[in-house]
């Protein structure tokens, strides 16, 4: 009997080693082309020559890229709320930047981190950063956090956002990554499995850079440098403190058993200070930027490394934020959880490991990847908007006018070409299904729009 307990206890503890981390690390305002990585081989200018990011450059060749990573929202607080509820910013509604009646004041949803942690309550989950949601982190089940935070703890005062700043800790890079090695260090001691998401002020305004950081980039060669020296110096901050923590996981041999997801909450402001159509977009190849749903806005960098996940690869099928929460609890091996609430996003994990070649692919390439921003604000270079995506193609609907702009995007990621008028069928079915879902989860279509569903 005696012989049969030390098996079972065993057994429980070798399962519970082996149980995988997750490290999320979410950068604010960051461009697809935002790193000195090519997040498209195919695009030769889908990065930024004005960067220096060996860090990232390091999880991308240990790891793989996506291709057409997405944010859920072209701000904020959207996005955020999203990776922790695996839904559309439609679905649950909290499409603004600004304060709303928040339910989510009053029960706790399922959850990311919640769900983990039901799922094997050995699991410490930890959240250091910007939070920028309206509950309290501990309410979406996080054990460990920085508390309520927004954009001011990391040094915007909301006056003078686009002057530079000189800080030896730029947005508190060095901080978080302190705050981070810290966690790991006594999560290695007691050998529980966890979850960290590390949500970075970086490269939210006002700019704030290294003075060290600050001259190198003054004295590159003018055809070289990037046309704003303090961005990139804060970039290189940014990228330092990631790097301290995948050397922190090295060191305490944790990497093996760690999934790191690096990605941003939404594409970079289009200027600074931010102007209509700027010449020089700090979002290029992509059009548009923060505010907007066009690819500058919401197209971010994507990158996963891991446990069985084969260096170097890059994956073309369209993800988003939403597929967070549903991938790590694939990852994780709860492959049937359920939530209370209903989610829109699907496991990547079989992408992950298969890329292009996964069985997969083609699902992701065929389901309906939706949008939501019916925000009109000063700083929305274009107007309130939902869009859809989906067999290749792209569509973007303006409330503001009951206007539809229509891009082959698989093809034209600079959406340069608009086919609404030449492929009307087309632009009338990816209308009506946009117009459907929103009906579906409780969305307004305005009784003037030109959708046939809706009467």
């Amino acid at each position: 009997m005696r012989i049969i307990i030390v098996l079972i206890f065993c057994f429980h503890f070798f399962c519970l080693a082996k149980q995988p981390n997750f490290v999320l690390i979410l950068t604010d305002d960051q461009a697809w082309s935002g790193t000195s990585i090519r997040m498209d081989k195919r695009i030769g200018n889908s990065y930024g020559n004005g960067y220096i990011t060996p860090s990232i450059k390091r999880l991308a060749n240990e790891g793989m890229i996506f291709s057409n990573g997405y944010a859920a929202g072209p701000v904020c607080v959207p996005s955020r709320y999203s990776i922790q509820l695996g839904q559309s910013v439609a679905r649950h509604g909290m499409s603004s930047v600004f304060k709303l009646k928040n339910p989510f004041d009053y029960y706790s949803p399922d959850t990311l981190a919640e769900l983990l942690k039901k799922y094997d309550p050995s699991y410490v989950t930890a959240h250091f950063g910007k939070w920028h949601i309206e509950t309290e982190p501990h309410i979406f089940g996080f054990d460990i956090s920085d508390g309520k935070t927004a954009n001011k703890e990391g040094g915007d005062d909301g006056k003078t956002a686009y002057k530079v700043r000189i800080n030896k800790d730029p947005k508190l890079t060095s901080t978080l990554k302190d705050r981070a090695v810290n966690f790991l260090k006594e999560q290695a001691e007691s050998n529980h499995p966890f979850f960290m998401q590390i949500s970075h002020y970086a490269n939210h305004t006002w700019i704030t850079a290294d003075p060290d950081d600050l001259i190198k980039y003054e004295n590159i060669p003018k055809e070289k440098q990037h046309r704003l020296p303090a961005y990139s110096a804060m970039t290189e901050a940014l990228d330092r403190s990631i790097g301290g923590v995948l050397t922190a996981l090295d060191e305490l041999g944790l990497s093996d058993n760690t999934y790191v997801i690096f990605t941003a909450d939404n594409g970079a402001v289009p200027s600074i200070p931010p102007k209509p159509n700027p010449i020089k977009n700090l979002n290029k190849p992509l059009q548009g930027g923060k505010w907007s749903l066009k690819e500058g806005g919401i197209r971010v960098p994507f990158i996963v490394r891991g446990p069985n996940i084969t260096p170097k690869m890059q994956c073309d099928a369209p993800i988003s934020g939403i597929d967070i929460l549903p991938t790590i609890m694939d990852l994780s091996n709860n492959k049937s959880f359920s939530t209370s609430q209903k989610i829109d996003g699907i496991s990547f994990a079989s992408l992950l490991f298969h890329g292009n070649n996964s069985e997969d692919i083609n699902y992701f390439n065929q389901r309906n990847l939706t949008w939501h921003f019916p925000r009109f604000n000063k700083w929305n270079m274009a107007r309130a908007e939902s869009a859809i995506r989906k067999n290749g193609w792209k569509l973007i609907y303006s409330w503001e006018d009951n206007t539809r702009e229509l891009y082959k995007i698989d093809e034209d990621h600079k959406e340069e070409f608009e086919l609404s008028l030449k492929e009307v069928k087309i632009a009338d079915n990816l209308q009506n299904e946009l117009f459907n879902y929103l009906i579906s989860v409780g969305q307004v279509v305005p009784p003037d729009s030109t959708d046939q569903s809706n009467k």
